[in-house]
């Protein structure tokens, strides 16, 4: 059987597989009451039960065991569970309520963000230069279980001939098929659609071309869908059957209003392939008019600068007796309105609901202008235009109190009676409206140059087929049968033109095939999309600037995207579902394989951007916090791993581009500001050496090394000058990730302070600034010793701070979790101990034994998180807790809160320890925790969906492999951690992608590489040998034969050299085996 399909029998009902919102406290909300903490405790338990119950993982628990601290120290872990998590298992498969909160992104680094949904359709859209984060500021129902948008129409459908010469179609959705299973092993989804009455079987393969070293082509803004039509065997006879795409134009889905517009939809047809192409323009009359410039005096409608709302009627309690002055209490700030008065319904919070509704006007303008912000909640939180009472423009926030201009263009509504209507009838979080200055104008608020073709939302969109697809005439007698309410009115004309007021779908049907019983079929569609207006905001310029997309940069519009990918099927089908083939076959465990990868899918989301310029850009969460901020994206090393030339141009576009050209350095100082600004954060100042060192290590020689080097050194001078004394301590203000400054002495900065000096040692010695790598040196090694000395409690390490100067945002002798983050990083580069082994090993036993709990009920209901990322009754990483008392009440910020990315670090680092049941333990609950009967396991959040932090998951699949690799040196080496005495998986290197396999036979190893894509230059191969074994016999061949090497045994692990190196292209490998203590094998 293909293990890759979806097996009927691992099917589970609802579940699995048998087998910046930024203010002065910080980003985020108000803490919960008691009485707000008992609501959410409730939900999360109900939450967890429905994936998996407490009471299978650990306790039980009574008050003896917590008698200080609510976090026991013994986990009680069931030795049931703790064995599961080592175990191969079954791979999970989805179905019934477990697919609706589904969405894994689906289109290309940083060309917006595509869902594909559980059933296999198309959710999401934010592809318009539209990102949008559902983050819920300002409430506690972040983490909250939500099915993704679906604004604009796309289906595909399967149709089969009846008897009587009929078609007969149905949609492939979980509506028609009600048992449709879904089984993801990312970047590719496979969906099985089941339990509907229709005669073939189809099951469909999904999937965005993904090819780590391959970033153009892995960013490629299309998804690619095969589907697969089959006559079962035990038929009675043969069938017909079609596939069709259905696909709404929504070009200009937001603009549109500010336009006298058309949209066009044209078929184009080559050899092997048929496009369906989307676009709209502006009509040849509005042009015209428009570079005229015919315009006649504007009016003001309504500027809310009086009393009351004057002749405009208030209904419920939302917007009170007039308008509101500002920001109401409890409130983030408003800005954005004119004057000194707005419309704001956030009068006594979120809660209260209301209408407020304008007298008649006639209108006498070709525009309505306005400003709009609050809630984005369509037809709850809106600003509506009614005429005849019935809303024919609407318009909302963004969920963002700044006030927007929106633009209505309502040229042929001239002459009519209008109302205005500013709707609140939403409750909960972002349930409120604000409006000001309604403006009625012959010019629009929106656009570039008030042109069409330079909005955001205005590109192409593209439905391709892999074949000669039916005429449109013909096309549409196939969709007899589809019962599809949602869908807009269906063009039958291969060139249509329709006013963007209208809405309408295209088609585009396969040619029938006939399938004799027990035969198949395969129907290959795209979509894909282009959309090259993207703009981005620099706060540093305080101006917006036209970045576009890389992907634009490459193709003229979504048809040439589309093009592209089918000419080139074979390779990108080829290459994608090889990594994919080779990642699932390694012998971890299925669940820690999808839970490490899947967050790479957030370079495909709304949070990472690749400009035109080549250019990788990114935010904290999708539109949270801008920037590629230095400290957040400290913890990722999945991008740096798997697409290195993206995180080089980081460095070279970014953190070493002068800041007066746009970039984060400060030539005279070397200064890196941390959200390419001139803002100071010690910790991404620190990891800015950390990341250049990693990008070093994935280039194929030292180029970049010797590019970047001077730069690398002058913002490690930098934090040098930090350390006024030269004593490897940086002690005076140390902005950081937790959004607040640390003071004194501490080993959250210190170790990556220390990790960026022996990161700079190895850097400087390979350029030859011998005298720097010995300033380095030094300076590190008096910093060991000091910290050691002083910062050691006997346990771990604290903070040493005054707390009479420095009262509030500290840590002091609390235990936080990220206390040994550079000695992790260290780990992850191959850099040694920065501390004595054992007293590091303590740290991580005291971080687990103290802030991670099965349960983070007890704690969180004695301290109250600030916000919840995490329901009470599931398991979790608190960000730093005081064992001992002393607990800091205005301690660090976010010090309740449990954070994906800071697990997966510390999970990655105990696994580098040998530490495998703490590690694996969190990183099952991070699994659990987005089980997608609860959340979307895709999308795993902090301030903002697809949060970058959480991409340090990567360093936990290499933490277990004990990976090492020097791409300019030619050295690859493994350690593998877990099962060594069977391991394989894969891994990239700065060429190509491996294969490491391991197997022992007591104390005899055989090892293997595998060149499956790319190349590998090899000088050196490490391997880490059985305890115990200190000399070995060695045999090594490759596939050309034997090869000559030298080798010897250095601290547990085995070193071959290969005197004038090894080229190994695709398909090459070379092999050893290791006896201990023999001569010969």
């Amino acid at each position: 059987m293909d293990e890759h399909k979806v097996p009927e029998e691992a099917v589970l009902e609802g579940g699995a597989a048998a087998d910046c919102g930024c203010g002065p406290q910080g980003c985020g909300q108000r803490p919960l009451a008691r009485r707000d903490f008992i609501k959410i405790a409730g939900l999360g338990m109900l939450a967890t039960s429905a994936g998996r119950p407490l009471t299978a993982m650990a306790g039980p628990f009574a008050a003896p065991d917590t008698p200080r601290h609510p976090v026991p120290g013994d986990k009680k872990l069931s030795p049931e569970w703790l064995r599961a998590l080592y175990e191969r298992g079954t791979k999970e498969v989805f179905r019934g309520e477990a697919l609706p909160a589904i969405g894994m992104p689906c289109g290309g680094i940083g060309s917006g963000q595509m869902y594909l949904c559980g059933d296999g359709t198309l959710g999401c859209w934010q592809i318009f230069n539209n990102a949008e984060s559902l983050w819920v500021e300002n409430t506690n129902a972040t983490y909250l279980k939500r099915e993704p948008a679906k604004p604009v129409f796309q289906r595909f459908a399967a149709a089969v001939r009846k008897p009587d010469g009929a078609w007969d179609a149905r949609s492939l959705d979980r509506a028609a098929f009600p048992k449709t299973c879904f089984k993801g092993e990312y970047p590719v989804a496979m969906v099985q659609y089941d339990g509907g009455d229709f005669p073939a079987h189809v099951t469909l393969e999904a999937f965005s071309p993904f090819i780590p070293l391959n970033a153009p082509d892995s960013a490629l803004p299309a998804t690619l869908f095969r589907f697969t039509a089959g006559n079962p065997a035990a038929a009675p006879a043969p069938i017909e059957v079609s596939l069709l795409g259905l696909l709404e134009n929504p070009v200009a889905l937001r603009s549109a209003p500010s336009f006298v517009a058309a949209r066009r939809t044209r078929t184009l047809r080559a050899s092997g392939r048929t496009l369906l192409l989307h676009s709209a323009e502006e009509l040849p009359e509005a042009v015209e008019r428009a570079e005229k410039g015919e315009k006649r005096a504007p009016v003001v409608f309504a500027d809310f600068e009086g009393a009351d709302y004057g002749a405009w009627t208030a209904a419920g309690a939302a917007f009170g007796a007039g308008p509101a002055k500002g920001t109401f209490s409890g409130q983030q700030p408003v800005e954005g309105f004119q004057g000194g008065g707005l419309v704001n319904s956030f009068l006594g919070g979120d809660d209260p609901k209301g209408r407020l509704t304008s007298p008649e006007f006639v209108i006498e303008r070709r525009f309505i202008n306005f400003l709009v912000g609050g809630g984005n909640q369509e037809g709850k939180t809106c600003v509506n235009l009614l005429v005849d009472g019935k809303a024919v423009r609407t318009a909302r926030g963004i969920n963002t109190e700044k006030l927007d201009w929106r633009s209505w263009n309502v040229t042929r509504l001239e002459g009519k009676t209008a109302r205005i209507e500013i709707v609140d009838e939403a409750a909960g979080g972002w349930g409120h409206v604000n409006a000001d200055q309604f403006l009625f104008e012959d010019e629009t608020k929106e656009g570039v140059d008030h042109r069409l073709a330079e909005m955001p939302d205005v590109g192409t969109l593209c439905l391709a087929f892999a074949g000669d697809a039916l005429p449109a005439g013909e096309a549409a007698a196939l969709t007899a049968g589809l019962a599809l309410d949602s869908m807009p009115e269906l063009l039958t004309a291969e060139d249509a033109e329709f006013s963007v007021e209208e809405r309408r779908t295209g088609l585009l049907a396969a040619r029938p095939v006939t399938l004799a019983p027990g035969e198949s079929a395969d129907f290959v569609f795209a979509v894909s999309w282009h959309f090259p207006n993207h703009s981005e905001h620099n706060p540093d310029k305080k101006r917006t600037e036209k970045v576009g997309h890389f992907y634009a940069a490459r193709f003229a519009d979504a048809g040439a995207v589309a093009a592209y990918l089918l000419e080139n099927l074979a390779r990108l089908a080829g290459d994608t579902r090889l990594w994919r083939d080779l990642y699932y076959d390694a012998t971890l465990p299925y669940w820690l394989l999808d839970r490490l990868l899947s967050t790479v899918s957030t370079l495909s989301t709304g949070t990472c951007q690749w400009w035109a310029n080549g250019r990788f850009y990114a935010y904290e969460g999708v539109t949270c916090c801008h920037g590629t901020c230095t400290h957040v994206w400290n913890y990722s090393h999945t991008e740096g791993r798997l697409f290195p030339e993206l995180t080089r141009s980081v460095r070279e576009m970014q953190d070493f581009f002068d800041n007066a050209q746009g970039g984060g350095f400060h030539p005279d100082t070397g200064l890196v500001g941390f959200r390419s600004d001139g803002n100071y954060a010690a910790d991404g100042q620190c990891g800015t050496i950390l990341k250049a060192y990693r990008d070093h290590l994935m280039s194929p020689d030292d180029a970049f090394l010797k590019r970047n080097w001077p730069r690398i050194k002058k913002a490690l001078e930098f934090s040098i000058s930090k350390d006024e004394n030269g004593d490897g301590i940086i002690e005076d203000l140390q902005h950081n990730t937790f959004d607040i400054n640390f003071f004194g002495a501490n080993t959250f900065v210190g170790s990556l302070y220390l990790c960026a000096l022996r990161a700079a040692e190895e850097m400087a010695e390979e350029v030859g600034d011998v005298e720097f790598a010995r300033r380095a040196r030094k300076i590190r090694g008096r910093g060991r010793k000091i910290t050691e000395k002083r910062l050691w409690n006997g346990e771990y390490f604290i903070q040493e701070v005054d707390l009479k100067k420095h009262p509030k945002h500290q840590y002091a002798d609390g235990c936080l979790s990220d206390q040994m983050f550079g000695q992790g990083w260290a780990e992850q580069l191959g850099l040694g101990y920065l501390y004595d082994r054992d007293k590091v090993r303590s740290a991580l036993q005291a971080v687990w034994r103290y802030n991670w709990t099965p349960d983070i009920s007890p704690y969180n209901e004695k301290y109250p998180p600030f916000r919840w990322f995490i329901s009470p009754g599931q398991a979790g990483l608190i960000t730093c807790t005081w064992p001992h008392g002393n607990y800091q009440k205005e301690g660090v910020l976010y010090r309740e809160e449990v954070w994906t990315g800071i697990e997966y670090q510390v999970a990655g680092h105990l696994a580098a320890e040998g530490m495998l049941d703490e590690a694996l333990s969190i990183c099952r609950a991070v699994h659990d925790r987005y089980h997608p009967n609860l959340f979307n396991p895709y999308n795993e959040i902090e301030c903002g969906d697809h949060y970058a932090r959480a991409m340090a998951s990567w360093g936990v699949y290499l933490s277990l492999a004990g990976f090492y690799h020097h791409g300019p040196k030619g050295i690859l080496g493994f350690a593998p951690r877990m099962t060594p005495e069977h391991f394989s998986a894969p891994f990239t290197t700065a060429e190509g992608w491996v294969v490491f396999s391991q197997d022992r036979d007591g104390q005899v190893q055989r090892n293997r590489v595998d060149v499956k894509w790319g190349r590998l230059r090899l000088n050196e191969l490490r391997l880490g040998l059985p305890d115990g074994v200190s000399a070995v016999s060695i045999k090594v061949g490759t596939a050309d034969g034997q090869v000559s090497f030298a080798d010897s045994v250095r601290d547990g692990m085995l070193i071959l050299r290969f005197p004038g190196g090894l080229t190994l292209e695709k398909d090459g490998w070379v092999a050893c085996a290791a006896v201990p203590a023999r001569p010969n094998l």
